[in-house]
């Protein structure tokens, strides 16, 4: 039998209080946890922006080619049939004009020259013996003459024949003749003595030749003489010398770019093999296109160089211009059709900006009109962000773009 009975009563109506006040907290912590909390305002994305800055800008065009002679002169003989007995050059020596590069076998050109000294010696006695000749002439047109006006005298008085008068007249015409043949004969042999004085030039002038001489300085390029050939005027060149040891670029460029070209631009040429670049100047501009290629040929000439062999590879970047201004990274610049833009950050908002750009090297650009030096600029400009947009700039430098300065 329970005493307490209230008591009892008492504990079962906490313990239902309790429950019912568990049971009616869940749905007020469920709806806690699922009511969303309030949306903090978005930060603006952050975009690399650079400076606009000032420097110098070059523009330059490079044209690739192949080194050779500026002159190239051909050294050969016109006395064919001689044996080089004689060799005093290589491939690669440095000559200087007047230099005997070879020699020929002359013993025939001696015999010849012989010859004709003595030719020149009988003709030289003929003329003696032909002044002589006129001499004697001469004497016996006078006496013939002097016999004739006697026996004219005589006639007149009658003292003398007319058959004597004849062989007087006869006499003094042959005597006139004898002279005149004496005459003719000395001019034929003055004749033939020119003749021999001429054939005695061109043997000496051959014997000249014999001796091979370097007819310019420079530097031999080929041997083509032979120790014991014989030589022959349709060999071609003994010897091929580069004059003054002076070499050139001759190369082709389209013909869109010949017109940037002026003669006297300095050009910077690389030349395979060698580790220093070599400094030239633009020698000519060819005024001819080729039709099939579209290419004109430009020559630049080259600062001497012991270095430098006819034949080399060589890339000549030529400068074409060279000035100061404002600048930005090729990777900021957009291209919208034919227009030109820049995206613009003034105050966090991008602006999209047309410009005009003038020279471009391998990582920057010259802005010619539509910005300030100074202006901030997207970095690398493109879809990432749009006119309008609102972003936080970061400055980075021209080297992390890629530009070098």
């Amino acid at each position: 039998m329970n005493r307490h009975p209230h008591r009892n009563l008492r504990k079962v109506l906490f313990s239902s209080i309790v429950a019912i006040g568990f049971a009616l907290s869940l749905p007020v912590i469920a709806a806690a946890e699922d009511t969303p909390a309030v949306a903090s305002e978005p930060k603006a994305p952050s975009i690399n922006v650079v400076a606009a800055g000032k420097q110098e800008m070059v523009a330059t065009l490079t044209v690739t080619g192949t080194i050779v002679p500026r002159q190239e002169v051909a050294v050969g003989t016109d006395v064919a049939g001689l044996l080089v007995l004689e060799l005093n050059a290589d491939q690669g020596d440095v000559v200087k004009e007047g230099d005997i590069l070879a020699r020929l076998d002359k013993s025939s050109l001696e015999i010849q020259l012989a010859q004709i000294e003595a030719q020149g010696a009988q003709a030289a006695a003929s003329i003696a013996q032909s002044e002589a000749q006129i001499v004697d002439a001469q004497i016996a047109v006078r006496q013939a003459l002097e016999a004739l006006e006697r026996a004219r005298s005589l006639s007149a008085k009658g003292f003398t024949s007319k058959a004597e008068f004849d062989n007087a007249t006869n006499a003094h015409d042959s005597a006139n003749a004898k002279l005149n043949t004496a005459r003719h004969a000395l001019v034929a042999t003055q004749t033939q003595l020119q003749l021999v004085a001429a054939q005695k030039r061109d043997v000496m002038l051959r014997l000249e030749k014999a001796d091979v001489r370097a007819p310019a300085s420079g530097v031999i390029l080929s041997r083509d003489a032979l120790l014991g050939a014989i030589v022959s005027a349709n060999a071609g060149p003994l010897f091929r010398i580069a004059r003054d040891n002076d070499f050139e670029l001759a190369g082709n460029i389209p013909e869109v770019d010949l017109p940037l070209l002026k003669a006297g631009m300095p050009v910077s040429v690389r030349v395979s093999g060698m580790e220093e670049a070599v400094a030239g100047k633009i020698r000519l501009i060819s005024p001819e296109i080729s039709a099939s290629s579209r290419l004109g040929a430009v020559k630049v000439s080259l600062e001497k160089n012991p270095s430098i062999r006819p034949g080399n590879f060589a890339r000549a970047v030529i400068e074409l211009a060279r000035r100061g201004g404002i600048s930005v990274p090729l990777s900021s610049i957009v291209y919208n059709g034919p227009a030109t833009l820049i995206q613009v950050v003034k105050n966090g908002v991008v602006e999209s900006r047309k410009v005009k750009v003038g020279i471009r090297n391998g990582h920057s650009a010259e802005v010619l009109e539509g910005l300030a030096e100074g202006e901030e600029i997207v970095a690398r400009a493109g879809t990432f962000v749009a006119d309008g947009d609102r972003v936080t700039p970061v400055r980075v430098s021209a080297e992390q773009t890629g530009a070098v300065k």
